[in-house]
């Protein structure tokens, strides 16, 4: 017995419909378990996409990634950026949040905003 999850066994016969279900279900499980990767160069990758962002989109990222699936809280993300962005107002984060949103589309990323605490840095469900 395996504790793989990416492994799966059928005894044939198998009909397609099924063989396609366990490949799509072997596949997502797969997926799941990806995170995304960041560099100090600012080339962010996941899967098999990458994307090249800005140094201040860089420091607001390394949190988001470290964290992957789980949520950062606001002002955490507004102490980084404070720290790049001298006069800062109540809307950059937002700004900032919403540029990256953008960028993160061809990757399969998705910034999703957690009401009341923060942002959380998650797979897109397209």
């Amino acid at each position: 017995m395996s504790n793989d999850p990416t492994e799966d066994w059928v005894r044939p016969p198998i009909s397609k419909d099924d063989l396609e279900a366990r490949v799509k279900a072997l596949q997502n499980r797969f997926y799941s378990r990806q995170v995304p990767i960041l560099d100090s160069s600012g080339t962010l990758s996941y899967r098999s996409r990458s994307i090249t962002i800005s140094t201040t989109q860089t420091e607001l990222m390394t949190l988001l990634v470290e964290r992957f699936g789980e949520v950062v809280y606001r002002n955490e993300l507004t102490r980084c950026l404070a720290a790049r962005v001298p006069a800062l107002t109540r809307n950059s984060l937002d700004l900032h949040i919403m540029r990256l949103r953008r960028k993160l589309l061809p990757i399969a990323l998705a910034i999703r905003t957690v009401w009341g605490k923060g942002y959380m840095l998650q797979a897109a469900d397209y």
